[in-house]
């Protein structure tokens, strides 16, 4: 994966030498020093010790042209003198443009992918579509989770918000096919669909997230896909666009200021668990094979001795929050636990 990308790259600096002119100039400098070095070594071959074979006269010729300037070799003729001053001028003005060529090339690539128009070479990263009060909360919690997590931005802010290399910015409307296949859409991992909450009709927000979800769908019918939800009534349309996590953000809300404002040490509870800046978290891993056929209760008090609260698995689409202690533990079983860190 790393080959094709690196000849990715190759190609498109490629594309950017010929487009500045950068090979004709190039090309120009070498024919012009040959030149001189063929001038060079017929006025100096006979009056200079120093010039053996055109060889000496070629190695003197790019080393003048570049002002580098050993000493090892220099003219003694009047005519190898104007040769040598017609190099140095050329040579300082046609290097100094290639120079400054190549530093053009790589300030314009960075400033475009700023801007959001450098397509998205990640793979199995995140794309997070639209920009809010939310988004940079999001992108924190997955920095602190994994600080090298692959990420990209779709929405039409003026620049990316992140000095990153791991998180890129595509600007442009996502339900568009030719703005998702720029973020890579197609070997990206998790894709959250963000609430539009800038728009003036309030109807109209879940409509453009569901618009953007089927985008996607279309795109890469296997990634998985989280939406934010703004009307619970709109859930049957996020489900025909195939969404797999719908999160109806005033709902989680309401339920978790009740839920805080009945019960304290739940309302700090809560807090912690939903960060990973402090304290403990919910993680989740899959079932150890060497558990299968045990019950729940037998591992959850080896988990304990470990430090890890076994709150849970998840089976076939369904979550069981404090089973039964004799449950059985099945293949493909998703264990969910509570953990200062993610350790198993």
């Amino acid at each position: 994966m790393f080959t094709i990308n690196f000849l990715i790259y190759l190609k498109k600096i490629n594309f950017s030498l010929k487009t500045s002119k950068l090979y004709k100039s190039l090309a120009f400098i070498i024919m012009f020093v040959i030149i001189c070095s063929a001038f060079f070594y017929y006025y100096e071959n006979n009056t200079n010790d120093k010039i053996d074979s055109l060889y000496d006269a070629l190695w003197w010729g790019f080393v003048t042209s570049t002002t580098v300037g050993y000493g090892d070799i220099f003219p003694v003729t009047m005519q190898g003198r104007v040769i040598a001053i017609l190099l140095m001028l050329i040579g300082v003005g046609v290097f100094g443009f290639i120079t400054a060529s190549f530093a053009s090339i790589l300030v314009e690539k960075n400033l475009k992918k700023g801007m959001g128009i450098v397509d998205v070479t990640f793979n199995n990263h995140i794309v997070i579509i639209g920009w809010n009060f939310r988004t940079e909360s999001i992108i924190d919690e997955l920095i602190n989770e994994d600080s090298k997590i692959k990420i990209a931005i779709i929405d039409k802010i003026d620049e990316n918000p992140y000095n990153n290399k791991n998180i890129s910015y595509i600007k442009g409307d996502a339900w568009k096919d030719k703005v998702l296949k720029r973020a890579n859409i197609k070997n990206a991992k998790i894709v959250i669909v963000l609430a539009d909450r800038s728009l003036e009709n309030y109807e109209m927000i879940d409509a453009k997230t569901v618009l953007t979800c089927l985008a996607v769908d279309k795109a890469n019918p296997k990634v998985y896909q989280m939406a934010e939800v703004i009307n619970h009534s709109n859930i049957v349309h996020f489900q025909r666009a195939n969404v797999n996590d719908i999160i109806i953000s005033n709902e989680l809300e309401s339920r978790i200021l009740v839920r805080s404002a009945l019960y304290k040490g739940v309302n700090l509870a809560i807090k912690e668990l939903i960060t990973n800046s402090y304290g403990c978290e919910m993680y989740e891993t899959t079932l150890n094979p060497k558990y299968i056929g045990k019950k729940y209760e037998k591992i959850a008090m080896e988990f304990l001795n470990k430090k890890i609260s076994l709150i849970g698995f998840f089976r076939n689409n369904e979550t069981y929050l404090s089973p039964s202690k004799d449950t059985v533990m099945q293949e493909g079983d998703i264990l969910i636990y509570i953990a200062d860190n993610k350790i198993i």
